[in-house]
């Protein structure tokens, strides 16, 4: 069988499978053992199979992956991003669009202590979206700011999603952080900017508070609360990330330390028990497994592919469509886009980066800027329909009144300033890559 051929039925295999509904990892494994049997040497299939495996178990940043899991879920059961979300609504519920606001403040600082989407999306969807409707706020736009905003924690660290990639792409997870900081603050910002304008133009989409409403809050008691709440984000967020950023510790330490802080957090608000302790075990083993397991898979197949040479073939497509390296980088951010729209961040990470980014090197890009561009893309992947997660997460609260239109239609624009931020770390390197050299000073 030609290199060309054992290519194309990979890269067809790949999508068949993922299109019927076969798990993602068990895809990737079975295709990376099936075609290592036809195109290698058995001898040399088993040692790149081991070999596979312990690269994946030795790579020590792994390690923080179930501790900042932990660590977000045990401030998603802490309650406080209810608690802050309230003070916020209290004090800028004023502002037209004022609780959509608050919504994007707090998302962004849960996004700053856990790079768990599903449960930022589920719990601001609980606490923010019915406030919201029941102050008349458009369902689109209620929708879409909880499903946009949830998301941040893709790219604000501790992402996950940094931790995983870093390794793969041979750079610093502490340079992937710094880089990832300004886009998402900038995605952030410009989510409050469509709201303020949205607003202004469409005061019905997001009134302010009533009179009886505004009376009710106490100027003095708003600072207590605002203390009380906002402060132990902001004293984990500075635990977590100042100590990384700082060089006292290093991120799977820090991780250690900011599941440490999320203990206590929980206890603080009284929220810690043994049966809130175990979900948050329970929940942190699982995304664990599925992340260790989805690696592996996704190691044998890119194992095969590079190790058969389809590699070599793939990049010498690329490059002789006489796109340039530019023209070959949008090609590449294309396709993350429109696998973005059927599979999730970890399968497009395992699948894209082993293969391309090696492409994207050659190229002469730098591999930390192309990979925070990169990742900057895949939020995206989140809202793209059909498989949007964001959206199904919404969906499964059931939310009274709130159809999958409204969460369709909501989701538009926040897409639109995504693509505008991808565009933006495309034209300013210093979008990405200045904190990073500031820090390496």
């Amino acid at each position: 069988m030609s290199v060309e051929l054992l290519t194309i039925l990979m890269l067809a295999g790949v999508f068949l499978g993922i299109f019927t509904g076969f798990p993602v990892a068990f895809v990737l494994g079975g295709l990376g053992v099936i075609f290592g049997f036809i195109a290698l040497p058995y001898d040399r299939l088993v040692h790149m199979i081991a070999f596979r495996l312990f690269n994946i178990m030795s790579v020590e940043v792994f390690a923080a992956v179930p501790l900042f899991v932990f660590m977000g879920a045990m401030v998603e059961r802490s309650g406080i991003a209810e608690i802050a979300f309230n003070v916020l609504h209290k004090a800028m519920g004023r502002l037209r669009g004022g609780l959509a606001l608050a919504t994007i403040a707090i998302c962004v600082l849960f996004a700053a202590t856990t790079g768990l989407i599903g449960a930022s999306v589920v719990t601001m969807g609980l606490v923010a979206i019915p406030a919201m409707l029941k102050r008349n706020y458009s369902k689109p736009l209620a929708t879409g700011v909880v499903a946009a905003g949830g998301t941040l924690g893709i790219l604000i660290p501790p992402s996950i999603m940094l931790i995983l990639y870093a390794p793969m792409a041979g750079v610093s997870v502490v340079d992937m952080y710094a880089g990832a900081i300004i886009p998402g603050l900038l995605l952030a910002a410009l989510y409050a900017v469509y709201i303020i304008v949205k607003c202004y133009i469409d005061p019905k989409a997001g009134p302010a508070l009533g009179a009886e409403e505004k009376e009710e809050v106490v100027s003095g008691s708003l600072l207590m609360d605002a203390v009380k709440s906002i402060f132990p984000f902001m004293l984990l967020i500075l635990a977590v990330l100042g100590s990384i950023f700082f060089g006292i510790t290093t991120s799977t330490e820090a991780a250690a330390m900011g599941s440490f802080g999320s203990l206590i957090l929980a206890a603080a608000y009284r929220k810690l028990t043994w049966q809130t302790f175990t979900e948050a075990g329970n929940f942190s083993l699982k995304v664990t497994a599925m992340v260790v397991l989805l690696a592996v898979g996704a190691s044998l197949f890119t194992g095969t592919f590079l190790a058969a040479g389809c590699g070599r073939v793939v990049s010498e497509f690329l490059l002789g469509l006489g796109l340039g390296p530019w023209g070959v980088l949008l090609v590449l951010l294309f396709m993350i886009f429109l696998l973005g729209m059927f599979i999730d961040w970890l399968g497009i990470l395992f699948i894209m980066v082993p293969i391309f980014g090696p492409i994207v090197t050659a190229l002469g890009f730098d591999p930390l800027w192309a990979g925070l561009v990169v990742c900057v893309s895949m939020q995206m992947s989140f809202l793209t329909p059909p498989f949007a997660y964001a959206i199904f997460y919404l969906k499964g609260l059931s939310l009274e009144g709130v159809t999958l239109g409204d969460l369709y239609r909501g989701v538009v624009p926040f897409l639109v300033i995504q693509f505008i931020v991808v565009v933006l770390c495309l034209i300013f390197e210093p979008l990405t890559l200045w904190l990073p050299a500031v820090l390496a000073r």
